[in-house]
C-alpha cells in the first residue's frame, strides 16, 4: 500500500534539502549499477516468478533501478555443525528462479545472484548466525568448505545457464574469511563453471581484513555503518558520519585496484535508523520516514560522484508486500511506498 501524500512529502523533502545545498540536491548518481534487492516471500504464489513479483518489477523499473539482486539460501542447523543443506524449499525451486530472472532480463534489468547461509530456525539468533561460523579444527573446516562449496557451485552453474551478470560467492561469513587458501580454491572452482563477474559480500568493516579480493572482479560490502549517535540527526550529521568510512573505502579500493559494490545498503523507517542500521528489531523506535529518507540522501551525496563505487543494491523490496512481512513494513527496511522511495528515484532515474 502506498502511504497517503507520499509524492507531496517527497517534493517537500527535496525542496528542504535544496535550500541546504542546492548544487547537490539536483545531482544524479553516476553509478553503473543502481540496484534493488528483491526479497523472496517463501510462499508459493508470492515469491520469485509470481504475479505479485511482477507488480514489484514494474515498480522497480518505474523508480529507475537498472539491476535487481535475488537471494537464494542454504541452511545450517547450528554453527557448531559443518553440515550444509539446500534444495528442499519448494518456493525457491529453480523453475521459479528461472522465471524471475527471465522476466527481469526482459524488463532490461541486469541480475545479481547472492546466496545466503541461514542458521537455525525461523528466528534470528545473534549468537547462532552466519557471521559467527568458524572451524579452527582443520577437519571440520575442510568439511564445511566442501559442503558449502558444493552448494555454491550449484548456484554458480545455475547463474551461468541463466545469464546472471554478477554472482556472489558468499555473504557475511565474517570468521570464515580468514581462511584465504580455501576461498581462493573456491573462487577458482567457480570460475570453471561461471564466466560472469564475481564478488563477495563482506559484513561492513570485515572487508578491510579480507585478502582474496584480488581474485574477484569487485569488492562487495553489506553496508550498515553507524553514522551518528543521535536519534534525530540533521542531514549534515549523517554526511559528516560518512566521511571516515568513505576515506577507508577509497583506500581499500586503491589497495586492490577494484571497484566497490554496496551489495546491500538499507535503513529502517524509524527514528535513530543511522545509529545501529544493522539491527532488525524496530519495536522500540518511533516511525520516521523522514529519518530513512535522510539516511539515503546522505549516502547519495557522499558517494554519487565517486568513481571507485561501481554501484549499490538497496535493501530491500518484497516480491509480495501483502504477505507475512506486512507487519514489518511500516518500521522496516523497505523504502516501498515511503518518502525514501522518491528520494532514491530522484537520484537514480
Amino acid at each position: 500500500m502506498i502511504y497517503n501524500y507520499q509524492n507531496l512529502y517527497v517534493i517537500i523533502f527535496i525542496i528542504l534539502i535544496a535550500f541546504t545545498t542546492p548544487s547537490l540536491a539536483l545531482n544524479k548518481a553516476e553509478f553503473n549499477i543502481n540496484g534493488a534487492v528483491l526479497s523472496h516471500i517463501h510462499k508459493e504464489g508470492s515469491g520469485y516468478g509470481s504475479k505479485k513479483s511482477g507488480e514489484m518489477r514494474k515498480h522497480l523499473k518505474k523508480t529507475g533501478y537498472n539491476s535487481v539482486q535475488i537471494n537464494t539460501f542454504c541452511y545450517m542447523r547450528d554453527i557448531s555443525i559443518p553440515a550444509v543443506y539446500y534444495g528442499f524449499d519448494p518456493t525457491l525451486d529453480n523453475k521459479y528462479l528461472r522465471k524471475e530472472i527471465k522476466k527481469l532480463h526482459k524488463k532490461g534489468f541486469t541480475v545479481m545472484l547472492k546466496p545466503h547461509v541461514w542458521v537455525g530456525d525461523n528466528e534470528f539468533k545473534p549468537d547462532n548466525w552466519r557471521n559467527k561460523i568458524d572451524y579452527t579444527n582443520p577437519g571440520e573446516r575442510a568439511s564445511w568448505f566442501h559442503n558449502y562449496g558444493k552448494y555454491i557451485l550449484t548456484q554458480a552453474e545455475f547463474a551461468e545457464k541463466n545469464g546472471v551478470e554478477i554472482f556472489v560467492i558468499g555473504t557475511e561469513l565474517v570468521r570464515m574469511t580468514k581462511y584465504d587458501k580455501e576461498w581462493k580454491k573456491l573462487i577458482s572452482d567457480v570460475r570453471e563453471v561461471y564466466k560472469g563477474k564475481l564478488t563477495y559480500a563482506a559484513e561492513g568493516s570485515n572487508a578491510f581484513n579480507i585478502m582474496f579480493w584480488e581474485q574477484l572482479d569487485f569488492i562487495g560490502l553489506d553496508v550498515y555503518f553507524q553514522l551518528t549517535d543521535k536519534l534525530k540527526p540533521e542531514l549534515s550529521d549523517l554526511e559528516q558520519g560518512w566521511k571516515k568510512h568513505e576515506e577507508k573505502l577509497k583506500i581499500l579500493s586503491d589497495k586492490f585496484k577494484k571497484k566497490i559494490i554496496f551489495t546491500e545498503i538499507g535503513y529502517k523507517s524509524v527514528e535513530g535508523t543511522a545509529v545501529r542500521p544493522w539491527e532488525w528489531n524496530n519495536k522500540e523506535n518511533n516511525v520516521s520516514q523522514l529519518q530513512q529518507a535522510q539516511a539515503f540522501e546522505a549516502m547519495f551525496r557522499t558517494f554519487s560522484d565517486k568513481e571507485y563505487i561501481e554501484g549499490i543494491y538497496i535493501w530491500k523490496y518484497f516480491t509480495d508486500n501483502d504477505s507475512y512481512e506486512k507487519g514489518n513494513i511500516e518500521k522496516g527496511f523497505t523504502p516501498y511506498g515511503k518518502i525514501a522511495d522518491g528520494v532514491i528515484s530522484n537520484w537514480i532515474k
